[in-house]
């Protein structure tokens, strides 16, 4: 998708220094395998493994926002990745259909229960524009990830359409939002982006208020122990 079939990472000063494309920083056991003809079967423990690994030992340097792409509905990779590093938030992606939208209900139930904050819902191929009239066609059905939205009280941030040009950007491995600036699929892509970096904001914000809250609590605790009097134990 990124034009990086090629793609590899290097070991500097025993850490993984991601690959480089479009400006975003990289890392994919896609790197480490035959691509073409070659399928990842490992066992949990294995997985849950490397995802450590391109987490903790990978030179992120800075970064805006850390992205981990994750695999539908439930798992050892989501408990690996709430075990492993403070998350921000859960983005859902889901299509229209009910069959797609009942599986990201599990994950989002599964994230709740591991008390991860979730950003909202966007949903994916949610629509078809016809070239000729304008008019949208509901392929995949409607509302899918509304209902989400609705059943676990969660923003609705953005719908992305069906569309030719972003399916062949993909294999082409050149990204719509380059090639096609411009386009209403680019146009739907930034509004979401946008929609999903303020709700990124908003959760950093309440982080930062629960960290200060904690802090004063235990200054407040601590400074109430240096004051009080010394039993006497004569």
């Amino acid at each position: 998708m990124l034009g990086m079939k090629d793609g590899s990472m290097q070991v500097e000063e025993n850490k993984l220094q991601p690959a480089d494309s479009h400006g975003l920083k990289v890392v994919s056991f896609g790197f480490f395998a035959d691509q073409s003809n070659q399928a990842a079967i490992y066992r949990g423990p294995i997985i849950s493994g490397i995802l450590k690994q391109f987490l903790v030992d990978t030179n992120w340097s800075d970064l805006d926002y850390l992205i981990v792409d994750l695999p539908p509905g439930t798992g050892d990779i989501p408990l690996t990745l709430a075990q492993t590093i403070p998350i921000t938030g859960i983005l859902v992606v889901t299509t229209p259909q009910d069959v797609a939208s009942h599986v990201a209900a599990k994950a989002v139930a599964m994230f709740e229960k591991l008390n991860v904050p979730i950003l909202g819902v966007v949903e994916n191929m949610s629509h078809f524009i016809c070239p000729n009239c304008d008019d949208k066609h509901y392929i995949f059905g409607e509302g899918g990830a509304k209902k989400i939205s609705e059943q676990f009280n969660m923003p609705f941030l953005g719908e992305i359409p069906l569309n030719a040009g972003i399916m062949t950007g993909s294999d082409l491995g050149k990204p719509i939002m380059i090639t096609n600036p411009d386009s209403p699929s680019a146009e739907a892509f930034r509004k979401s982006a946008k929609n999903i970096a303020a709700q990124c904001s908003i959760q950093a914000a309440k982080l930062q208020e629960e960290m200060a809250s904690g802090n004063s609590d235990t200054e407040s605790e601590s400074s109430e122990n240096k004051s009080a009097p010394e039993a006497n134990t004569n």
